[in-house]
């Protein structure tokens, strides 16, 4: 009747025409859900599915994520290589934000590249310096203001 992969758990079978009265929860255990009307095992039937379909979606989101991840740093890697073994000085710097979490990477044979720092506008931190200043005008304004 029902089967799925029984590394992410398994619907057992039950007799031909019914719903299945246990779920195997694999590797973890098994619940018994004899106790359940057959509409509302279905419904648990159901829901259990979609919950192993949105987990079997994740986990291919995060496999595209860490494939684009893989290509883009060999991609990287290579340009910096190039021009590297062309005599020429490089510092590549790349950010991005997927699925599987932030990824900042620094390459090249400069001493920027070396120290493995980046920028704080590389990493997406915003500077609040030209805040600061205009609030410190403004606070100036406002004091000789009240001084008058």
């Amino acid at each position: 009747m029902m089967k799925s992969d029984s590394t992410k758990g398994e619907l057992l079978e039950a007799e031909s025409g019914s719903v299945p009265t246990i779920l195997e929860l694999k590797p973890i255990s098994s619940i018994d859900i004899s106790w359940l009307s057959e509409s509302e095992r279905k419904a648990l039937l159901a829901d259990y599915a979609k919950g192993l379909i949105d987990i079997n979606k994740k986990a291919q989101e995060l496999q595209i994520d860490s494939v684009a991840l893989k290509k883009t740093l060999d991609d990287l890697s290579k340009v910096t290589k190039e021009i590297s073994e062309s005599g020429n000085a490089v510092t590549i710097t790349h950010t991005q934000t997927t699925s599987i979490g932030r990824t900042e990477v620094i390459t090249g044979n400069t001493q920027q590249a070396q120290s493995g720092k980046l920028s704080k506008s590389q990493t997406g931190e915003k500077d609040w310096t030209p805040y600061y200043i205009f609030g410190g005008i403004l606070a100036l304004i406002l004091i000789v203001s009240l001084m008058n």
